[in-house]
């Protein structure tokens, strides 16, 4: 069944994606630390993408389901677009800017900026959701209409 052929991939991609979101966020809002090097990019963005995984398994699934997402599989792109987006925006709109630590009053004003939680966080929701499941449309459809397990 070809709708579980680019899984590997996608998941792949999708980890990345919201590995890389992530440690920019850390490393732009100046909380880089040595632990998070390691490991605490991963403790955020695994379960990101499990839960995505998890929330699109009807979409490979149930069969009237996977028939409604291979015929509008172009609306996946349109998602991503819009995630990111949105994802970009956060850095300018609401509660976006610099941000300082009391802990570094000594240091310069500010300790880094960050982006506006509120839209960021539904953003890569959105955006790892439709990382996971993107599925390029079909150039053409066969004689009897788009079947169930095709293609």
């Amino acid at each position: 069944m070809k709708a579980w052929i680019l899984l590997p991939a996608q998941i792949f991609l999708t980890g990345l994606i919201t590995y890389v979101a992530i440690a920019t966020w850390t490393s732009i809002g100046g909380a880089y630390t040595e632990g998070l090097q390691v490991i605490g990019f991963a403790f955020f963005s695994t379960p990101l993408t499990v839960l995505v995984f998890l929330l699109g398994l009807p979409l490979r699934l149930a069969p009237p389901v996977r028939l409604w997402w291979l015929q509008h599989a172009g609306w996946t792109f349109a998602l991503f677009g819009v995630a990111a987006c949105g994802m970009v925006l956060s850095y300018f709109v609401g509660d976006a800017g610099p941000v300082h630590y009391v802990e570094t009053v000594a240091w310069p004003a500010t300790d880094g900026y960050e982006p506006d939680a509120r839209l960021f966080l539904p953003s890569l929701v959105v955006l790892a959701f439709a990382t996971m499941h993107l599925r390029p449309p079909l150039r053409r459809r066969p004689a009897g209409g788009l079947r169930d397990g095709w293609p």
